[in-house]
């Protein structure tokens, strides 16, 4: 893109702007655009290879859009462009300059870092069962006994803390999977319920700890 001086008479008086164009009748026609009425004196050209406004990208995006929605839904570039056009609206309304590959990079490590969180509450989902069960036979045996006051308190701060952060696990699950919600054949997505549902099995066992201890406390 070049930059152009663009000198006009307005209500008498000179004025002048910069204008971002390809061209110097596009800079004079941009211009006019503006200002209706001016009187276009002089257009001087005063930079090259200058970027292109936010405006002018999106313009030139729509107008790709429409190109390659001409071309047919079973077009090779449309096939192509999936998802590349979603990378360049982010890095007009972000100042970013994120590329394809390396948006797919991000998502990758995202993904193997949810596949870690996912195997880890897997893991915690299978003790907690394991403490529940055996719990629950303590429970049985102990139910005429009264459990001392510290070590309820204590398991209860413990049950409360971790179904606090079940919930918040399944928020985070949750946000993921209605950020891919247009695309659920997405690897992203898949990873994302098994998480939610990790994260309520998680939580459900949580609950089910804290409402025994309750049921303990009222007796």
């Amino acid at each position: 893109m070049n930059s152009y001086k663009v000198t006009y008479l307005l209500n008498g008086e000179e004025h002048y702007d910069h204008i971002t164009e390809r061209t110097e009748k596009a800079a004079q026609k941009r211009l006019k655009g503006i200002y209706k009425d001016a009187e276009i004196t002089d257009t001087e050209l005063t930079s090259t290879d200058v970027n292109a406004t936010k405006e002018q990208e999106r313009e030139t995006l729509e107008k790709i859009k429409a190109m390659v929605a001409e071309l047919g839904p079973q077009s090779y570039l449309k096939t192509a462009f999936e998802g590349v056009y979603e990378v360049a609206e982010m890095n007009i309304d972000e100042d970013a300059a994120y590329s394809f590959p390396g948006r797919v990079n991000i998502l990758e490590e995202q993904l193997r870092e949810m596949g870690s969180k996912y195997n880890v509450a897997r893991s915690d989902v299978e003790v907690l069962r394991s403490q529940l069960d055996h719990a629950q036979e303590q429970a049985d045996a102990l139910k005429k006994q009264q459990l001392p006051v510290w070590l309820h308190s204590a398991v209860y701060g413990l049950a409360s803390e971790e179904l606090a952060t079940s919930k918040a696990r399944m928020e985070q699950a949750a946000e993921t999977m209605a950020y891919y919600a247009e695309a659920p054949q997405d690897i992203a997505f898949a990873e994302a319920v098994k998480g939610y549902r990790a994260a309520k099995e998680r939580r459900e066992v949580c609950e089910q700890i804290v409402k025994g201890l309750e049921a303990l406390t009222e007796e």
